[in-house]
């Protein structure tokens, strides 16, 4: 009887399920997934963020653009990024901030095309300083000129302030169809570049404006220690327009 009780004892707990020792195989296979999903997020970031895979960046082709500094838009271009004026000219609508001079230096590269630098020759004084004398000169009927013809005359201290090489005042007007005669006051600043004071001319207020900001940004004398002001006079002519007339 007793051996018949202590068999159904043990029959009985054979149908049941030890939790405390199967246990153990849970919490192992959950810790060998956290540890899976560490080390795979650590290598993640370790080769894509900290060592990501270089990507190779294919070279774009040089293109090469020749050209000629006989062409007024040329100069125009080269003098306005060599003048360093340009950074001081307020800011468009369209620009937040003006730019500073510090941020932007231009360093000197040689060409290298021989073994010391070369410095080009000055302008006689009398190109320099009076590109018309006033005098009347006759030309032939068959001459082959420009349509349009100007006159430029420096006075006062001015006859003896020698024009940059790379001005392009001149170029820049003839551009022009027609052009009216006036006359303004011009300070030189020891770097060469000039501000106007007063325009004498027949134009209204916005015309008036608008070729005293020509003159300051085409304009350019060679450096010199001494501040001097004096007054220039341009006048221009068109032959289209007069023969039109006639």
């Amino acid at each position: 009887m007793a051996a018949n009780t202590a068999y159904r004892e043990d029959d009985s707990d054979a149908g049941i399920f030890q939790w405390a020792k199967d246990k153990r195989v849970w919490l192992h296979f959950s810790g060998f997934l956290m540890f899976s999903f560490l080390v795979h997020g650590a290598g993640f970031y370790l080769f894509n963020v900290v060592y990501p895979t270089p990507v190779r960046v294919e070279s774009s082709p040089k293109a090469v653009t020749l050209m000629d500094p006989t062409d007024p838009a040329v100069r125009s271009l080269i003098q306005r990024i060599s003048d360093r004026t340009v950074f001081l000219f307020p800011p468009s609508s369209n620009t937040e901030a003006r730019l500073d001079l510090d941020m932007h230096p231009v360093r000197f590269t040689p060409a290298f095309q021989r073994t010391e630098l070369e410095v080009k020759s000055l302008p006689s004084p009398l190109e320099a300083s009076e590109l018309f004398d006033g005098t009347p000169v006759r030309i032939p009927d068959n001459a082959d000129i420009s349509p349009f013809r100007m006159a430029v005359r420096f006075e006062g201290p001015l006859k003896k302030r020698q024009i940059a090489p790379w001005s392009i005042m001149r170029d820049y007007l003839q551009l022009a169809e027609e052009l009216p005669h006036f006359r303004m006051q011009i300070r030189v600043v020891p770097d060469g570049s000039v501000e106007v004071k007063e325009v004498e001319s027949e134009m209204d207020d916005s015309d008036s404006e608008g070729i005293a900001k020509v003159i300051e940004s085409t304009l350019r004398f060679l450096p010199s220690e001494t501040e001097e002001t004096g007054w220039i006079t341009i006048r221009g002519r068109n032959d289209r327009s007069q023969k039109g007339a006639e």
